[in-house]
């Protein structure tokens, strides 16, 4: 019995620094949400199902080896050794439980396996969260301290009689066969990340989870498989990703220039938003340009809005596309497609080579030439967190393209609109302006940068033969409401320069990150088949949509609606019409019943997409030509 009570006790404290965990969570992102006590009491329940399911995964090794091997080691090291595989096993899961406890802001979401590459590409910038997020440093290390030395307590008697194996093996049954089947759940299926979208709505599946439970799953997922779907029997019929323009027109050799603006919202171009930002170049080019006003991120992490501009694909899995097991499925990208026509293609970002993987996807996509800070060759215009400061780095870019032959293909990835938005010492008294915060000066710093890189090739004989488009990774959304997050986090801008034929086009209706390449190629009058998952913004016929993978809910957005469907389920579970109640309060949706038929329309196109994507993965598909 005294094994049994140290384990318990172990275990109950375990999971009360879980429920302060998701406490600090909920103030930090989730109090000002005015979330029902009915609704608030459901969540907390769900997060200690799933608390007790992360740590009885997590130390499960643990428990093990103290019921049945603890006793046959020798006495001066039993209790050394198991405060010391309880310290390995739970320390770092309760670290990464703290990271999200900041890293929450930017995607949204619990961590999966992923945060790890991640990680990677963000250890240059440590210091600035360290200004930022220095007390949960500081808690970290408390907690920590705290949790050692209540492992010490609770096993302090480890060194008592040594007990029969039988004895032994008999107290693990009697402690761990009850804690495992409440870890797995007591329905057919066992108790996932996902399961608390069964009683909960889907805005509020961070705050019922832990980030444990997502690593775990994520890692032993290791990589999404997909399976194969058959909701119809002809879903090219309804969805397909073969695209091809009927035009007589001949092809017009046009450059390309694709700005990727870091962590750029919409609201940042609204003269009517509390976010705006003085962006007096951007203003003037938006007033000659074809503008998307009501546009929208494929995904909310940098990765994957990347992946949804430039190769059309949804990202519709956990990791980014380019990690995933389809990473070597064989795809004609736009890179492949434009070379095939006599373009020169290029990536341009001032971080260091391959950040993020972006290097990778470049050369799936079958482009040429990749520009990072490793070619800029000038450390001195580091900025201290991600690279060259885009002051720099632009003009940079400007005098490459210079350079090279038409017709080219280039994307620029700009680094300094994320956080912690440094800026150049040399600039920083010009862009603190005052009634704008950080995010909002770098963005008024990135208007700047972005003039000179004009100011470089304004003149130059490519320059009037150019399509110019603007986008974002993704947006910035932790100023957003958590219900009206669902269609909110995903507003940018999107928007057409063509200084050849400058004119205001305004489009009203919704479009996507994956509908980038395909209105480029249209603009061009390419006339080959194609792959993207996007359509041309100019086919008037189109009435437009935004699909997204977030939560574990495939959403779609129309010019009206926003719905949610669970494909684990099989079930919808939201549809609300944001245009009259922005807010997202009133959920048209009565127990998964579809009394809206502009609902039965949006489940039909969600799972179309779901089942053409999953086969043309699975099967190696998206290889057209």
């Amino acid at each position: 019995m005294q094994k049994i009570r140290q384990s318990l006790a172990v275990f109950i404290f375990l999971l009360l620094l879980y429920m302060l965990l998701r406490l600090l969570f909920y103030q930090l992102y989730f109090s000002k949400t005015h979330i029902g006590g009915k609704q608030l009491l459901s969540i907390f329940y769900w997060g200690c199902r799933l608390d007790i399911s992360a740590l009885f995964y997590a130390n499960a090794l643990f428990f093990v080896y103290y019921f049945l091997l603890h006793d046959v080691l020798p006495l001066r090291i039993q209790k050394r050794l198991a405060v010391s595989l309880l310290a390995v096993l739970n320390l770092p899961l309760l670290a990464i439980n703290m990271i999200d406890l900041a890293y929450f802001q930017f995607n949204q979401r619990r961590s999966t396996v992923d945060l790890f590459r991640v990680l990677g590409g963000s250890l240059p910038a440590i210091g600035a969260f360290w200004k930022t997020w220095w007390w949960l440093f500081v808690l970290f290390v408390v907690l920590s301290f705290v949790t050692v030395l209540a492992f010490k307590y609770f096993l302090r008697d480890t060194s008592g009689s040594r007990r029969s194996f039988s004895t032994n093996l008999l107290a693990a049954a009697c402690f761990l066969l009850p804690l495992g089947v409440m870890a797995r759940g007591f329905s057919g299926r066992p108790i996932i990340p996902s399961t608390p979208l069964l009683y909960i709505p889907a805005t509020y599946q961070s705050l019922a989870t832990n980030s444990t439970i997502t690593i775990l799953y994520s890692t032993i997922k290791r990589q999404t498989t997909l399976q194969e779907k058959h909701y119809y029997a002809r879903p090219d019929s309804l969805f397909t990703a073969r695209r091809q323009f009927s035009t007589s027109m001949p092809f017009n050799k046009m450059n390309v220039v694709i700005f990727v603006l870091e962590s750029f919202s919409k609201e940042y171009t609204l003269t009517t938003d509390s976010l705006h930002a003085q962006i007096p170049f951007l203003d003037s080019i938006m007033k000659k340009s074809i503008v998307c006003e009501n546009a929208y991120s494929n995904g909310l992490e940098s990765n994957k809005g990347l992946t949804a501009i430039l190769a059309g694909i949804p990202p519709f899995f956990d990791e980014p596309f380019y990690y995933s097991n389809y990473s070597n499925n064989k795809i004609r990208g736009v890179g492949t497609l434009l070379k095939e026509q006599g373009y020169h293609t290029s990536f341009f970002m001032g971080a260091g080579y391959d950040h993020f993987g972006f290097a990778r996807l470049a050369s799936i996509l079958g482009i040429s030439k990749y520009y990072s800070m490793d070619d800029y060759g000038n450390n001195k215009h580091y900025d201290g967190n991600w690279g060259i400061f885009d002051h720099y780095f632009l003009p940079y870019a400007a005098t490459q393209l210079n350079k090279t032959p038409a017709p080219f293909f280039s994307t620029l990835f700009t680094i300094s609109t994320h956080f912690p938005y440094t800026l150049p010492d040399t600039l920083r008294h010009r862009f603190t302006i005052a009634g704008q915060g950080p995010e909002q000066n770098s963005v008024s710093y990135l208007d700047y940068s972005l003039r000179l890189f004009f100011d470089a090739v304004k003149n130059q004989p490519w320059y009037n033969n150019t399509v110019f488009v603007f986008t974002a990774d993704h947006n910035i959304y932790w100023h957003v409401g958590q219900k009206a997050s669902l269609y909110k986090i995903f507003r940018i801008p999107v928007f057409f320069y063509l200084p050849g034929q400058s004119k205001h086009i305004s489009i009203s209706k919704p479009v996507q990150q994956m509908d980038i390449i395909p209105s480029v190629l249209d603009m061009l009058h390419y006339q080959q088949p194609f792959m993207s998952f996007g359509q041309s913004m100019l086919d008037t016929l189109a009435a437009g949509h935004a699909i997204a993978h977030y939560n574990d809910i495939y959403q779609l957005i129309d010019s009206s609606y926003v719905f949610g469907y669970n494909e684990k389920t099989e079930q919808p579970v939201y549809l609300y019409n944001f245009r009259k109640d922005s807010a997202l309060n009133n959920n048209l949706l009565t127990q998964g019943v579809l009394q809206y038929p502009q609902a039965a329309g949006m489940q039909q196109q969600v799972k179309a997409q779901i089942q053409y994507f999953n086969y043309s993965m699975i099967k190696n598909k998206l290889y057209i030509q």
